[in-house]
């Protein structure tokens, strides 16, 4: 929890900043209602706003609306480093419940990148670092990322893995088998990183399984557990890990979405509301 208290005028002028910039241009009273305040507070709020440059007074209609420097307070947003903060925690949670490292990846130009990994944490070190690319159509995170988006998106998508030529985006075994595999994951709501593919990297140490993390139903990024062959046979395994996993992704999500609507307050805490 935050060692202070929140400083109420503060509060109130990004509300009003926000009120305005959702719904404006707006009156004072609609400002004032829209925020529950007083409309002497709320035109105090405007002017202070006005003085700042962050909103504008319309000259006949006395409506407020928001100008082009609000623009600037998004300048230093990087949507992958608040997805970091907000899912580090919880899975350095999943590595303690289930006990295998986890990868945390987001879509960026053709390929899955590695936002987060604890894979090299407590006893497994297999090859990996942040930021690397990892294909889609060999992996677990891609498949469940592909099924997971809207069809236009899909099509948008594999029109580009057509025209790459590396390698795992070129495999023809792995075009062939593509639909079957979208759309069992679709039905399952997790995915498989392909044999051949585990084989080449990893020299068939580990299988690996993924589930989409989803803010109001639009995937935003993929975590998948990696698990060392020689722990047993795999379904039991994957009846141990798969309902963790797929928790924790629901959580991130609930995160990212209750960041982006304005109500995460303390992650903390936030993280704290949302325990299963």
């Amino acid at each position: 929890m935050s060692a202070f208290e929140p400083v109420r005028a503060v509060l109130r002028g990004l509300e009003v900043l926000r009120a305005v910039s959702e719904g404006g241009p707006l009156t004072a009273s609609e400002v004032a209602k829209a925020c529950a305040l007083p409309q002497p507070t709320a035109v105090r709020i405007l002017e202070t706003l006005i003085a700042a440059g962050y909103v504008y007074r319309h000259p006949s209609q006395q409506v407020f609306g928001v100008t082009a420097r609000t623009k600037s307070l998004s300048r230093g947003y990087d949507a992958r480093s608040r997805l970091v903060q907000l899912a580090e925690p919880l899975i350095e949670e999943l590595r303690g419940e289930i006990g295998w490292p986890s990868n945390l990846a987001v879509f960026e130009g053709r390929s899955m990148v590695i936002a987060y990994t604890n894979r090299s944490a407590n006893g497994m070190s297999v090859s990996g670092r942040l930021g690397a690319q990892i294909p889609f159509m060999a992996t677990g995170v891609g498949i469940v990322y592909l099924a997971s988006v809207d069809p236009a998106e899909r099509k948008r998508i594999l029109g580009l893995l057509r025209k790459s030529s590396e390698r795992w985006d070129a495999e023809p075994s792995l075009w062939t088998t593509l639909d079957k595999r979208i759309a069992e994951a679709e039905k399952t709501g997790h995915a498989f990183a392909e044999e051949v593919y585990l084989d080449a990297v990893y020299q068939s140490r580990i299988w690996a399984v993924a589930v989409p993390i989803k803010v109001a139903g639009e995937p935003v990024a993929a975590i998948s557990s990696l698990v060392l062959r020689t722990a047993g046979e795999r379904q039991q395994q994957l009846a141990f890990i798969l309902p963790p996993l797929e928790r924790t992704a629901r959580r991130i999500g609930e995160l990212l979405e209750a960041d982006r609507d304005g109500k995460a307050g303390d992650d903390e805490a936030q993280a704290e509301t949302l325990q299963p």
